[in-house]
């Protein structure tokens, strides 16, 4: 018999999950055996004896035999196959298909082929190696399946590229040639959905035709040198048989061959649809809260409370506060300097003693100024703190909302109750006026009956005035007319004014002070005896532009006049409660009898209606 010598290859077997060594018979009288792990090569360049090479072979057996990892040997002869103990265990089946392939090529290896480099021989038996499903249908391949033929017939360069891309868990595909052939790797082929394995080997053109306009833009561009990279880029595709929205980032680069000239594209994918429905997602839920707060005038906030910084404000937090929209973060002092002098102190260490305490809740009402306008403005902030596991203040997270309105109506409410308290005794007084004035001047007790009556209705009539705080645009003469009936005799007023329509708030506080200064007239003034008198006029002035409401209360002929040694309720009520008039009133004792003047904005009594001035000369 001629000498032998074992020339193996090792390859990996899917179906039986083994290390495959083929082993090859030839002449040649000298035996290689591959290195299996934790062996190295030996030397193979001394000539041996047949019963060595023999021995060879042998030892070759006994090592896969003793090897702890599946083994199995393939010598082209189905008789001489072995698998180890490890490989048996596994499953392994040398009937397979894997092992079929390679026992095939052991077969029909020439001499030449056997001695040529490792790594050639190696790629020529395994292609394309690895365990990728992809890689499994590549080796099955007859020619049939592209217009490229037989995967051995493939341009190098293709092979190689392919190669490279297979084992990769990133989405990639090779659009080979100009007719743009798809090969590509398992993590493509999840992209691609039921499209696949259908479009493998397929032109991209006809693969996706939906988007076959755009591969070719690309491979034309690709071809003539560009690389190409898209963030989120968004198509309708029909992977699944039904249109669907896409979004990718995708990179192209050219794929050269031995001389540098492009014979193909090589696309790098990522799909990042759920992230884009995510953001898009997240942003209408902000768009949602935005309107929200708007819609409730309530600004949120948080505040890393490690840096003391406002990191993130929403716009109804930011209008609240009078702040530029494109405010950037603030500081704790940046948001204590514009709290209201009067309050900022309590309102720091309140805001100070919480975040070092343990509670989780931080609630406080405050004034601010705000910088956009110097507007006074009431806040009321709610928060939620976060904190770590030693109780350490991280992180808050808070809404604020402008309580202005809120706590001015409050401050109403409490000058009203005053009021109908004030109005209470004042109405028992002004009664037992009326009751001496109307029996003191009656000629009859019948007279004085209807008349008492009457006095009673216009007093009564006002006093509802009073309590409902709400009365529609009235014009100064009703309410002048209204007054004076509580009087009974208005032929001891000397009115002269023309229509003028207020609003409703200047209409209620009008009335407050006419009343005001009439129930003063009957109890202490001019019209507390029989000959006094009252002269009342209005007017409206127009001074450098602007209307102005000037209105003249003079007693004359009443008892002497003597100046209050402090000031009361009622001259309280008369400050505060006629708009734009704080600065604007004046009360005189003189000793003819009180003048009280009053001056005010007309637009601050109108609404800002110019309109509601009606000059006329009429007068009650």
């Amino acid at each position: 018999m001629p000498a032998v010598s074992a020339i193996a290859a090792m390859g990996f077997s899917v179906a039986a999950r083994a290390i495959s060594i083929s082993v090859g018979i030839r002449p040649s009288g000298r035996c290689e055996a591959p290195s299996l792990p934790g062996r190295s090569r030996g030397d193979t360049g001394r000539r041996r004896e047949p019963r060595q090479e023999v021995s060879a072979a042998w030892r070759l057996r006994c090592t896969a035999e003793a090897a702890m990892f599946p083994v199995c040997l393939l010598t082209g002869d189905p008789l001489a196959d072995a698998a180890n103990p490890a490989a048996k265990a596994g499953g392994a089946c040398l009937a397979d298909e894997g092992h079929w392939r390679l026992r095939k090529m052991c077969r029909q290896q020439a001499m030449t082929d056997l001695l040529a480099p490792e790594e050639a021989t190696m790629d020529q038996r395994i292609w394309p190696a690895g365990d990728s499903a992809v890689a499994n249908l590549l080796r099955g391949w007859t020619g049939a399946e592209t217009a490229l033929g037989a995967p051995a017939d493939w341009p190098v360069v293709l092979r190689k590229a392919l190669q490279l891309i297979l084992p990769s868990p990133s989405p990639m595909v090779l659009l080979w040639g100009e007719q743009a052939l798809m090969f590509y790797n398992d993590g493509y082929a999840a992209i691609a959905g039921a499209r696949h394995p259908q479009i493998l080997g397929m032109s991209a053109y006809e693969g996706w035709p939906e988007v076959a306009d755009y591969n070719r833009e690309v491979v034309t561009r690709v071809f003539a040198g560009e690389t190409l990279s898209y963030r989120d880029l968004s198509f309708v595709l029909y992977r699944n048989e039904r249109p669907e929205e896409v979004w990718l980032d995708i990179d192209y680069s050219p794929i050269p061959n031995e001389t540098g000239v492009t014979v193909g594209v090589l696309a790098i994918l990522t799909e990042t649809t759920e992230r884009v429905k995510a953001e898009e997602l997240l942003r209408r839920r902000e768009r949602e809260l935005a309107q929200v707060q708007r819609i409730g005038r309530i600004g949120g906030l948080e505040v890393d409370l490690r840096s003391g910084f406002r990191n993130r404000r929403s716009p109804e937090y930011l209008t609240i506060h009078g702040l530029p929209p494109d405010a950037a973060q603030e500081s704790h002092e940046a948001w204590v300097a514009r709290i209201h002098p009067e309050d900022r102190a309590a309102v720091d260490k309140h805001f100070r003693d919480t975040l070092a305490g343990d509670a989780m809740e931080y609630q406080a009402e405050y004034r601010i100024v705000r910088p956009s306008d110097g507007q006074v403005r009431w806040i009321s902030a709610v928060a939620q703190i976060e904190r770590d596991a030693q109780g350490r203040a991280q992180r808050l997270v808070g809404a604020h909302r402008d309580v202005t309105e809120r706590r001015e109506a409050e401050a109403e409410q409490r000058l009203l109750m005053q009021e109908l308290a004030h109005r209470v005794k004042n109405t028992m007084a002004m009664i037992q006026a009326i009751a001496s004035q109307t029996l003191r001047s009656a000629a009859s007790l019948e007279a004085a009956n209807e008349s008492f009556t009457a006095r009673l209705g216009a007093l009564a009539r006002a006093h509802d005035l009073l309590v409902s705080g709400q009365r529609a645009d009235a014009n100064i003469v009703d309410i002048v007319r209204s007054i004076m009936g509580i009087q009974g005799d208005s032929r001891r007023f000397d009115v002269e004014g023309g229509d003028i329509v207020l609003g409703p708030k200047a209409a209620l506080a009008l009335t407050l002070i006419l009343h005001e200064l009439t129930t003063n007239a009957v109890k202490y003034g001019a019209l507390s005896n029989a000959t006094g008198r009252v002269g009342l006029s209005w007017r409206v002035d127009e001074i450098e532009g602007v209307h102005q409401f000037r209105l003249r209360w003079q007693e004359s002929g009443g008892p002497p006049v003597t100046p209050p040694s402090r000031s009361g309720f009622g001259s309280r009520l008369i400050a505060r409660s006629f708009p734009g008039a704080r600065e604007g009133t004046a009360s005189v004792f003189l000793p003819g009898g009180l003048l009280f003047t009053l001056d005010a904005p007309f637009d601050a009594l109108a609404g800002g209606r110019e309109e509601g001035f009606l000059p006329s000369a009429a007068s009650p």
